[in-house]
């Protein structure tokens, strides 16, 4: 039979709002005045330099955190995901204008137009994502997106022409054979476990792969004029049209009266809006530590940065982790993944920087 299990509505005064509050209101408050400190003075923050190296990968690692955190506490206090997606992208379209008004304007109309079909995919990437919370822990959604690489191996072997398919190396499938098996020993006494979760977390993979292979042939040709900024604009704007109509469909706004009360709570009301900033910095700092540092560092960051996912997953949102099966099945999934990060950094390593964009390609 199949397994819809769908965590239950947290109340607003469940202790896990207080403990996801005191752990990321203050990286919260940190990243703000960091940033605000780099409006007001780039000149102290030259390309490559080391403070802006530091400010890439603070930001990076504490906004990677801070999302996975932030959306499974908004998700599980309202049960809405589709309307805590609108309002992250409500929060983009004015900050984003605040900051890159002028660029926006200026835009090439006739590409932006283009580029009105990137929306659809990056709005299912998004919301598919969020849903995906509602039926699984914090730690079973990392166990399930490390094995990511397998699904994007897969498919772009197939939809990709030969010379620029991933490749299938010794030490690549070792590292996914124990990411595997890693997620088999984490999950299998899992009770929450949940096959629709599980199916969430790969067709978010397959539309992340959509969604990255269509923008990168739009920016290299029709678009590639199109600033950074613009796309985003773009992306939040529309993509909040076919968000309400999921809203619509699945009877959301019905769900007010539910969850009627965590709405009205201020300390969830600053989760949502904490969640709409992390979002949209993440973006950013993922295109400044790839621009500012070595594909090692970034792997590097990107592991810790899953570490302490977990191990909030445990301290925050009591996922279980209380035998040796697991605790055994969640490293060696943990471990694979940097197995696998490290495979494909040595093998386009030696290659030089004209492999650069094969490698990022690569990485999920």
């Amino acid at each position: 039979m199949l397994d819809i299990h769908i965590d239950p509505l947290l109340a607003k005064d469940d202790p896990a709002k207080n403990e996801t509050l005191l752990a990321i209101l203050p990286l919260f408050g940190i990243l703000f005045g960091l940033w605000t400190f780099y409006f007001m003075r780039k000149d102290m923050f030259p390309d490559k330099s080391v403070p802006y190296v530091v400010l890439a990968g603070f930001t990076f690692s504490v906004t990677s955190v801070s999302m996975n955190t932030l959306n499974k506490a908004v998700v599980s206090f309202t049960h809405q995901p589709f309307t805590v997606t609108c309002i992250q992208m409500m929060i983009a379209v004015p900050t984003l204008m605040c900051l890159h008004g002028r660029e926006v304007l200026a835009a090439d109309r006739t590409q932006m137009l283009k580029w009105c079909v990137v929306p659809i995919a990056y709005a299912a990437m998004l919301n598919t994502s969020l849903i995906g919370y509602q039926y699984l822990t914090l730690t079973l959604v990392t166990v399930f997106r490390n094995l990511a690489p397998l699904v994007t191996m897969l498919v772009e072997g197939i939809i990709m022409p030969p010379e620029h398919r991933p490749q299938v190396t010794l030490p690549i499938l070792a590292s996914m054979m124990i990411m595997v098996v890693g997620a088999v020993l984490f999950s299998w006494t899992e009770s929450t476990f949940s096959w629709i979760g599980l199916g969430l977390v790969i067709l978010n993979t397959l539309i992340a792969i959509f969604d990255r292979l269509l923008q990168r042939r739009l920016l290299v040709e029709e678009c590639k004029d199109l600033p950074l900024s613009a796309c985003m604009v773009v992306n939040n704007t529309l993509g909040m049209l076919p968000t309400l109509m999921l809203a619509g469909i699945s009877k959301e706004f019905q769900g007010f009266q539910e969850s009627g009360a965590n709405w009205r709570d201020p300390g969830i009301i600053v989760l949502v809006i904490m969640s709409g900033f992390m979002g949209l910095f993440i973006g950013m700092a993922g295109l400044m530590c790839q621009k500012a540092m070595s594909a090692t560092s970034f792997q590097v960051l990107q592991n810790m940065s899953k570490v302490l996912v977990v191990v909030i997953g445990v301290q925050v949102f009591h996922d279980k982790m209380d035998s040796h099966m697991r605790v055994l099945g969640m490293f060696l999934s943990l471990a694979g993944s940097m197995a696998y990060g490290y495979a494909r950094t040595m093998e386009t390593a030696p290659q030089g920087a004209s492999t650069a964009l094969i490698s990022k390609r690569n990485k999920v």
